[in-house]
């Protein structure tokens, strides 16, 4: 697998580094070490814009190269091919412009959520980062080694299938622990209809949303990695507070999710503020995916005495 580990030598970005290096990764794979130059301004100008000394920005520049050359040597110790890059440009962009070059499976960095006010400012680029990627991105918090326990959250989506892919992938230990979780959504009493009560009206509903789930749950489960421990979990609730109480309350070392639900109706119980919150508040690391986006056309015109779908 290809990796892009995304650093800026900050304390998260070497909890990710510690994250990446306990994976038991292999000669087949490929990491590619970014370091994005963030240039401080020193002044402000004659015409009041901000600006900085070429000297600055020289060593600015020195010290990402620095920086991943360092970490370049650490993970090649390990065996695996391993190359360093330094690229200018919005931070962000930049690592999604990369990893898109490289042709990388996932890209690892370090989460900054450090409380309401740093986690606004400082957790930007990785929320930007997880928000906008057509890269899967594994963001790591305070964990620091390879999972064992993995909570995935499956709610029958694109995005969630191509998430468990990226899992599959990964060099995990031996045997991980996967829950698979479906949230049910909350529903109102349904009205009544006919003969039948609200209660058998219920019932059906009921049924037929764990009927729905567990066809979900199954087919997800045909995408983990081979070995893994399996086992599958029903929820009704709140999605992101379902997510993170069974991840607490499991000891989780890493939650998959997918960027976005099944349909912008809501079918699918991820969306993307659910994604933003589990990404603050997870104790663990999270990696997130979305399907490639598919160009909208005009459906063509059906042949004349062909069958709906035959064509």
């Amino acid at each position: 697998m290809r990796i892009l580990f995304a650093t800026d030598g900050s304390a998260t970005a070497d909890v990710a580094l510690d994250l990446l290096l306990s994976f038991p990764l292999r000669p087949s794979d490929h990491v590619t070490v970014l370091a994005v130059p963030v240039h401080t301004y020193t002044g402000v100008g004659i015409d009041g814009t901000g600006v900085y000394f070429a000297e600055i920005a020289q060593e600015e520049t020195a010290a990402a190269r620095r920086l991943a050359q360092t970490i370049r040597e650490k993970i090649g110790a390990k065996g695996v091919p391993t190359t360093a890059r330094i690229d200018e440009g919005l931070v962000a962009q930049t690592i999604i412009d990369v990893a898109r070059s490289e042709g990388a499976g996932v890209i690892v960095m370090g989460s900054r959520g450090l409380g309401r006010l740093a986690a606004a400012v400082l957790g930007s680029t990785a929320r930007a980062v997880s928000r906008h990627s057509p890269i899967p991105v594994l963001v790591a918090r305070d964990r620091r080694e390879a999972p064992r326990r993995i909570l995935v959250a499956a709610d029958g989506s694109d995005d969630a299938y191509v998430a468990i892919r990226t899992l599959a992938a990964l060099p995990l230990p031996t045997r991980p622990e996967v829950t698979l979780l479906h949230v049910l959504p909350e529903r109102a009493a349904p009205a009544t209809h006919g003969a039948a009560s609200p209660e058998e009206l219920q019932a059906t509903v009921e049924r037929c949303d764990r009927e729905d789930a567990l066809d979900i749950l199954s087919r997800a489960g045909k995408l983990l990695p081979g070995g893994a421990s399996v086992r599958m979990e029903l929820e009704r609730g709140r999605p992101s507070e379902r997510i993170l109480e069974v991840a607490a309350g499991s000891g989780t070392d890493l939650i998959v999710v997918g960027a976005r639900g099944r349909s912008l109706r809501g079918e699918g119980f991820l969306q993307g503020s659910t994604t933003d919150e589990l990404l603050e508040k997870a104790h663990c690391a999270v990696l997130v995916a979305r399907a490639p986006e598919r160009m909208s056309a005009k459906p063509k015109p059906r042949h004349e005495g062909v069958p709906a779908g035959a064509v």
